[in-house]
């Protein structure tokens, strides 16, 4: 069964994919740097940067804990 859109102009999806970058499957970050990328192309810097802080905490905190487990 094949849809068709007879109803929106011509260029709508194009449009609608500008409008919304992060969906319908266009942003495919890798890895967690590119995801923040991502945020800070949409103007949201200190959103980004609050995670990035975040995260970096987090690791150093299992950093830690690998360490004082080696340890025993």
């Amino acid at each position: 069964m094949k849809i068709v859109d007879n109803e929106s102009p011509p260029g709508a999806w194009r449009d609608e994919m500008k409008a919304a970058p992060w969906g319908y499957g266009q942003s495919q970050a890798k890895n967690v740097e590119q995801a923040l990328n991502n945020v800070r192309k949409l103007g949201l810097w200190e959103e980004a940067n609050i995670l990035a802080l975040e995260i970096k905490t987090l690791q150093m905190e299992v950093d830690d804990l690998r360490s004082f487990k080696k340890q025993d």
